[in-house]
């Protein structure tokens, strides 16, 4: 089942292989309940970041679920590289390399509340909400975890994550772990570290850091066997982690999908490589513990989702009607929704996810760049839209 805190990610291909530091983590959700899952919350929509064809203009919408209408330019001149999250009715977007801001937009009271700053030359990545008061900010170009109050929209404190700086200890450290994507389970927040080299490249051994969210400590650092986490999503007990490899690796054996079990902290192994793919992995998404899907880069622009079954490491066939993908995975219910960059027929694509048919697309204004579930109680049984 899902939870209050969804979101996705963006791999955009010629982007993504120019600013590898812009990457875009992804896909995590929160558990608040180890042992249960809470009840979903009606989902009101679809929020959607848009960028034009050259990443030179973006913006922002939301999709109704119940109609699917869009409701358009709710912050023309947004930032192009940017990420989208949210948590209950509220949407967050950073705008990063270069601005290191934070976003936060009300869907109830459909008005952006703030967009601040957090710093200076940090390249902040991601952002995990775990209450109303309490949220983290990975950086890729600072070795400290950021701790943010959503509801003032000011950062409180930072976490020192040094230790895991690429070849930390020898002769050749970076300044930094490279953090990514982050992902919540419990009173656990897991951070992926890429551990890159200077020039963005894939170098040290992958990990993903443990922090308890109590104390703001880090208790255990798990291992990964493929190169620069990308995109992280929770169902149940497991994480699933998606890493894109190294960008010169035309094979894709530095990339792949592997699994951890959240209650034991141990890595169970790898799902596939890249090469069984047929390519680089991007945005991942759980929809059961028996099926998720992945973005694939296979070639610019190509790049198709993919089912596979993370029980028996089986790969399904790329989904019929999309070939650029890369704008963004979000699931809610039994729908899996696609930011299909395809300039030809770029929008919103929802797929059934017990047949794996596109069965609409939804014209948005400019190409999906990021897209996430909001969830929240509309006001006086208002509708948001």
């Amino acid at each position: 089942m899902r939870n209050f805190f969804v979101k996705s990610t963006i791999l955009t291909g010629l982007t993504a292989i120019l600013f590898a530091s812009c990457s875009d983590p992804v896909s995590d959700t929160v558990k608040t309940d180890p042992s249960a899952d809470p009840p979903i919350a009606p989902a009101i929509g679809i929020a959607v970041t848009t960028a034009s064809a050259d990443y030179s203009a973006a913006n922002f919408e939301i999709i109704s679920t119940d109609n699917y209408s869009v409701r358009q330019n709710l912050f023309p001149g947004l930032y192009t590289d940017n990420a989208i999250r949210s948590f209950g009715g509220d949407v967050y977007i950073l705008e990063r390399y270069g601005k290191d801001n934070v976003v936060k937009y009300n869907t109830t009271k459909t008005a952006i509340e703030y967009q601040e700053a957090v710093g200076v030359g940090l390249n902040i990545q991601d952002i995990a909400v775990i209450s109303e008061t309490k949220a983290y900010i990975s950086c890729h170009e600072s070795a400290d975890m950021i701790v943010f109050n959503p509801s003032t929209g000011k950062r409180v404190s930072t976490i020192d994550l040094s230790r895991f700086n690429t070849y930390v200890g020898t002769d050749s450290a970076e300044a930094y772990p490279y953090m990514s994507s982050l992902a919540v389970y419990g009173d656990y927040l897991y951070v992926a570290c890429q551990r890159l080299n200077s020039l963005y490249g894939a170098a040290d051994t992958s990990l993903i850091a443990v922090i308890d969210t109590r104390a703001d400590t880090v208790v255990t650092s798990v291992k990964l066997n493929k190169k620069n986490p990308m995109s992280m999503d929770v169902f149940g007990s497991k994480l699933i982690v998606s890493s894109s490899g190294d960008w010169a690796d035309v094979t894709a054996t530095t990339s792949g999908v592997e699994m951890i079990d959240l209650t034991s902290n141990k890595n169970l192994g790898l799902i596939a490589d890249g090469s069984a793919f047929g390519g680089a992995l991007g945005n991942v998404v759980f929809v059961s513990s028996e099926k998720a899907y992945v973005a694939v880069t296979v070639g610019w622009p190509d790049n198709y989702i993919f089912e596979f079954n993370p029980q028996t490491k089986t790969i399904g066939a790329p989904i019929s009607g999309i070939s650029d993908g890369s704008g963004g995975l979000a699931y809610y219910g039994s729908k899996l929704y696609v930011g299909n960059r395809d300039y030809s027929s770029s929008g919103v694509a929802v797929v059934n996810t017990s047949t794996n048919i596109v069965e609409r697309k939804i014209s948005t204004g400019m190409p999906p760049s990021g897209l996430a579930v909001t969830r929240a109680n509309p006001q006086n049984g208002e509708d948001p839209f």
